[in-house]
């Protein structure tokens, strides 16, 4: 794999753009396994550009790439980069690719990517735990956290590469992977992308560019999803919709963490082992040992009688109305964050009809939205708008009855105020422990 993609990149005027992660990733491979190589790396934040200390990479600020960006001939762009307002020409789209694509392209194993508005890591990484546990030869990567050339180590023919893909990262794809699984569809993203179409259409390259002997697994049952497919040309793999209603070989019984909605994660998974010749019982029994991820109805502490959870993960309202259900023993709503303009009049009316809901405690932006709407819709129980997530946790000490639980998912991104959805949630669960603590 190492040899083709130096002749990939063998000729070509290139630049690297953006220094995330995969930029990074990127810029360490034409280092190291192109040794003659010069070219180009773009970022808008100057100091990330002065970190970079070798005279084989030219370095410019992102606004002067734009006014040169037709000179080059391979535009490698990291994926939090957006471009939808840039107005591109075609013929610079044609030259930019992402390392995703490229690592599609190459990969000489098997390719499983997951993609998806919800879901997308803990399937992932059921799909890589599920694989281990069977023998497999199965490596990780993607938008979990690793970019996929950190995988390139581990190429051979046997081996079977497990990528979380984002709308951002396939974008720009010309190529998909041998069995794709598109989890669903929620408004996600919108500020990137510049509309749902446009969202949709992204998110449709996990699947666009299969052969007719590869394999694409979705969801039938979700609505906005069926829809979009209905209404584009049909993916080109074999179609194998995955219902819950449906029997299923598997045990899911056995899934060690809780939520219907992580049942479904774990049926997606499941169909890919099995594809790929698991036995059912082998993926019923390690299903059993899957302790799932940081953020995603992450069980924190247990405070005077109070279990708290981190749902930090929840940044639209239906993954918050899941988590809701998940956890039977939920009494304790703290919700809000950056507001999109998402439209939340069905969630309110969601929330009016949640019995066990007692106390909902209502961040900004969103939350306080939540609040007034809820009160127009003459909702009776604890309402509280806060300012701090401080302030929240410690209402949710005061409320919350002993016996039962606090649920922080905030149905909402968290830009506003942190860098990431992990940040916030680390910040939640240090606030939980200093609880313990005093």
């Amino acid at each position: 794999m190492i040899d083709s993609l130096r002749h990939f990149f063998s000729g070509k005027k290139t630049v690297v753009w953006g220094l995330g992660a995969e930029g990074k990733a990127t810029v360490e491979f034409l280092l190291n396994s192109i040794p003659g190589k010069l070219f180009t790396v773009s970022d808008r934040d100057p100091q990330a550009l002065q970190s970079l200390d070798d005279p084989r990479i030219i370095k410019i600020e992102e606004k002067e790439l734009l006014r040169q960006i037709d000179r080059f001939e391979l535009i490698v762009k990291s994926p939090g980069i957006r471009t939808a307002h840039l107005g591109f020409d075609p013929s610079i789209k044609e030259k930019i690719v992402t390392q995703a694509d490229i690592f599609l392209s190459f990969w000489p194993g098997k390719t499983v990517g997951v993609t998806g508005s919800k879901g997308k890591s803990t399937t992932s990484s059921l799909i890589y735990h599920l694989l281990k546990e069977g023998g497999f030869k199965v490596y990780l990567g993607g938008n979990i956290g690793i970019p996929p050339f950190h995988l390139l180590p581990f190429a051979d023919e046997k081996a079977i590469a497990v990528l979380e893909l984002s709308s951002y990262q396939l974008e720009y794809c010309k190529h998909s992977p041998a069995i794709a699984l598109w989890l669903n569809l929620f408004h996600e993203h919108l500020n990137y992308h510049g509309s749902f179409e446009d969202y949709a259409q992204a998110k449709s390259h996990i699947g666009r560019f299969q052969s007719p002997k590869d394999y694409f697994i979705y969801d039938p049952g979700d609505q906005a999803l069926e829809l979009f497919l209905l209404s584009q040309e049909k993916m080109p793999g074999i179609l194998l919709p995955v219902e819950e209603k449906g029997r299923s070989q598997v045990d899911l019984s056995r899934l060690g963490i809780p939520g219907r909605h992580n049942k479904k994660n774990a049926l997606f998974a499941a169909r890919v082992a099995l594809l790929l010749g698991m036995p059912a019982e082998a993926i019923s029994e390690a299903l059993s040992s899957f302790r799932g991820l940081p953020h995603r109805l992450e069980y924190v502490a247990t405070v005077g009688g109070i279990s708290y959870y981190n749902d930090s993960i929840s940044t639209v309202p239906e993954a918050t109305l899941a988590g809701i259900e998940a956890i039977p023993s939920v009494r304790t709503l703290i919700v809000g964050g950056q507001d999109r303009g998402v439209d939340l009049g069905l969630f309110c009316a969601r929330l009016c009809t949640v019995q066990k809901l007692e106390t909902l405690i209502l961040l900004p932006d969103t939350g306080w939205r939540i609040g007034f709407l809820l009160k127009e819709m003459g909702f009776k129980k604890n309402l509280f708008l806060v300012k701090s997530l401080e302030e929240a946790v410690e209402l949710a000490g005061r409320y919350t009855p002993k016996g039962y639980s606090c649920l922080f998912s905030p149905a909402a991104p968290s830009y506003h105020l942190y860098l990431n959805f992990e940040k916030r949630g680390e910040h939640f669960k240090s606030l939980v422990l200093q609880l313990k603590q005093s």
